[in-house]
């Protein structure tokens, strides 16, 4: 059971039992809830960022604290399953008209079932992002400057009429997939988009790399800790996520690519 309008896991509970039922719905107040069903058992739980057509799959673990939840693990899926999460997450988020939003999904038995993709304000703090934090800067800037610079016209209005044109054709799942990603990176202007990076953003990357790991980037990150943490934690807790930043650049910057 969750609020149908909330966000960050607050007044989420699962529900095993009829008294748990009950337990929850008392404690929820005036707030209107969703009831929903379970993905149980799930051996991965994923967090898909999308920011315009690219997408960041990460390894979600919802039972850690905060600054824990998002895992480091930097390959938790197959090709196969990378693909068809990127189809999926660029479906939703141009469906619904957003260009920012993640999707989160549950693995069950090989197969992955959306269960929280309405988050068009996703979490994007370095104490929760911390390891991934680069790759969304990066990404906010490559897709920021690309609209500005081509001056890409807002969408103001959905318009849902090609894909129920794809779902009109009954085609397997994974067909159909691919074939509302397939509207959805068209939308996004995604060729274009790659296009712009190659020839006016090569340098993005090593100039990230650089940043992230000056006196200047260690001090941003401690200023929002700062701003969360009680005053006793904020030095540990500023080194802890600054130390994961620094293992993204060995592993993942510009000193991986160099080996």
């Amino acid at each position: 059971m969750k609020p149908y309008d909330g966000g960050a896991w607050v007044g989420v509970d699962r529900i095993d039992d009829e008294a748990a039922l009950r337990a929850a719905y008392d404690k929820s107040g005036k707030r209107v809830m969703h009831l929903q069903a379970a993905v149980n058992p799930f051996d991965l739980f994923v967090r898909c960022v999308g920011v315009g057509p690219q997408v960041r799959i990460v390894k979600y673990d919802p039972g850690a604290p905060l600054h824990n939840r998002y895992t480091m693990d930097p390959d938790p899926v197959s090709a196969e399953e990378r693909a068809l999460l990127e189809d999926m997450t660029l479906t939703i988020n141009t469906f619904f008209g957003w260009d920012f939003n993640s999707c989160e999904a549950l693995r069950k038995e090989g197969e992955f079932y959306p269960i929280d993709f309405a988050n068009a304000c996703p979490d994007a703090q370095v104490t929760s992002l911390h390891y991934h934090f680069p790759w969304l800067i990066k990404a906010i800037l490559r897709w920021s400057i690309f609209c500005a610079v081509t001056r890409r016209p807002m969408h103001r209005n959905v318009d849902w009429a090609p894909y129920y044109e794809v779902r009109s054709r009954d085609l397997p799942y994974r067909e159909r997939l691919a074939a509302y990603a397939a509207i959805a990176r068209e939308r996004l202007d995604r060729d274009r988009f790659e296009e712009f990076c190659a020839q006016h953003l090569p340098h993005l990357d090593a100039v990230a790399d650089d940043f992230f790991g000056t006196p200047t980037a260690r001090d941003a990150v401690r200023q929002k800790v700062a701003a969360l943490f009680p005053d006793h934690e904020i030095e540990d807790f500023t080194e802890l996520f600054f130390k994961r930043i620094d293992h993204w650049r060995k592993t993942e910057g510009i000193a991986s690519a160099k080996g």
